[in-house]
């Protein structure tokens, strides 16, 4: 009992035990806190990455493949898989304005490519954005309305038809949130979006690349903006418009056309197949992305030894969506390995503080330890007394500690803002670290092994001391009271 009414004895009443606390609550919260910022930066990486692309790709360089129809009816009889869908990849100018932007642009199929991806998720234009009439939603209704005029703007462009319906006569497209120059970044850092682009009539430009890796005379459209779409990431937000399959196809030369002789063009001596330049493949119920890629694998493999003239097998690259980022996805691991490691290393000065001030504490002591040696506690006892101390000084800032880091990862964004509006300080840039929010997210696991860390670490910085105060000899320590 004479422990415990010690230890809360010395917490109460001594100044010099709230500098450990302070330390273990600090180094808790900044280690959770940047782990948690790491961690959920790594998992926003990896939840944007597979939200713009499906569990397991087939992928043949700019130039494409053909048969790509026949491959998708393998692959969909698979017990493996759950949806394919062909795309086409193709790099070209926009014009938007006076302005002309290198894009990106993605030849998809609406309803397939949403099927084997979290793409109508990524649409930023949603119903739900005409539930409050202020004068910013008008703008938005107004916007879309005009474009449909005497079609259901919600029905017709934001809820995004798969049968992609041409407006005014031209090809819909759907651009990155980033590739707007009507998006403006406020001072504090965020971004006010305006749909002033949708319904915007785009010329796009491509180079068409020949199966073979020729360059062809540039393809120009035009496009009606009907929708912009928000995956999160802003190197895709920034670069990246989607258009119809058949458009992209027709642009880059990658229908079906007839083969003509080249002396007698008049003369068709066959058939040119359709290509595509990947397919990307959703994962069934229960299977892992690692199960479908073995699977598709063996399939492609068992499909081209019936067609070897045409799809040689080192031609296509079959990966998980976690291989295809897998240098990116390493390095952030890593990052987040060597802040962890880094932040570790610092939060040794709380159990050097609280070493040095346990050690002071002994020394101020010394009389109160001889006396409870001398009415018969122990070596032990009076050790003890001190890892109790550490321990509890341990547990209480591991906790204060935990509860800090929650607030402030919780309302990490809020923090941001007002630093932003306050004081004109914007730490996180969207354009430098890909993301437009900073992660926000405690790994409940994580937290739990640096509170469990903390305790220990103040019990280990206890030792020591609690060590010279079982060797003081109590006949020492009285002599000269």
């Amino acid at each position: 009992m004479y422990k415990l009414l010690l230890t809360f004895r010395y917490l109460r009443r001594k100044l010099i035990p709230v500098f450990a606390l302070g330390a273990v609550t600090l180094c808790t919260a900044m280690v959770i806190i940047v782990i948690s910022v790491m961690g959920g930066f790594l998992d926003l990486v990896r939840n944007a990455g597979h939200t713009v692309m499906g569990d397991v790709s087939l992928y043949a360089g700019l130039g494409g493949f053909p048969q790509y129809d026949q491959i998708m009816a393998e692959i969909n009889k698979l017990p493996e898989a759950k949806a394919s869908t062909p795309i086409i990849i193709a790099y070209g100018l926009l014009k938007i304005g006076d302005r002309i932007k290198e894009v990106q642009v993605y030849g998809i199929d609406g309803a397939g490519y949403d099927a084997v991806t979290s793409y109508r998720k990524t649409l930023y234009w949603t119903p739900k954005r005409f539930e409050t009439r202020d004068e910013y939603g008008e703008l938005i209704y107004d916007s879309v309305k005009q474009l449909y005029k005497d079609r259901d703007p919600v029905g017709a462009a934001i809820a995004m038809k798969p049968a992609w319906e041409p407006v005014a006569d031209r090809p819909a497209m759907v651009t990155g949130i980033e590739v707007s120059p009507y998006n403006i970044r406020m001072h504090d850092g965020s971004y006010r979006f305006s749909p002033a682009i949708v319904g915007a009539q785009l010329t796009l430009t491509v180079l068409p690349v020949t199966e073979k890796g020729g360059v062809i005379e540039p393809a120009v459209d035009q496009f009606v903006v009907i929708n912009e779409f928000n995956s999160g990431v802003y190197d895709v937000d920034s670069h990246r418009v989607f258009v119809p399959f058949d458009a992209a196809q027709r642009m880059m030369v990658m229908d079906a056309a007839d083969r003509v002789d080249p002396e007698h063009p008049t003369k068709i001596i066959g058939k040119i197949p359709a290509r595509c330049t990947e397919i990307h493949v959703k994962a069934a119920d229960g299977v892992s992305a690692n199960q479908l890629c073995i699977a598709v694998q063996a399939a492609y493999k068992k499909f081209s030894e019936t067609h070897k003239e045409s799809l040689p097998w080192m031609m296509m690259s079959i990966s998980t969506w976690e291989q295809r980022q897998a240098a990116f996805l390493s390095a952030v691991e890593n990052e987040k390995g060597l802040m962890t490691v880094l932040f570790g290393i610092i939060s040794i000065v709380a159990v050097v503080m609280i070493g040095v001030i346990f050690y002071m504490i002994v020394l101020e002591k010394t009389r109160d330890i001889g006396i409870l040696r001398a009415i018969g506690a122990s070596r032990s006892g009076v050790a003890s007394i001190f890892l109790s101390f550490g321990l509890a000084i341990g547990t209480i800032g591991a906790a204060m500690g935990a509860g800090i880091a929650y607030l402030i990862v919780t309302y990490i964004n809020e923090i941001h803002a007002w630093l932003g509006a306050t004081f004109g300080i914007v730490i996180w840039d969207r354009s430098v670290y890909f993301f437009d929010r900073i992660p926000s997210h405690i790994n409940p696991r994580e937290a739990i092994v640096i509170v469990l860390v903390a305790i220990v670490s103040s019990v280990i910085g206890a030792a020591l001391p609690a060590i010279k105060a079982a060797r003081v000899d109590p006949v020492e320590s009285l002599r000269y009271e």
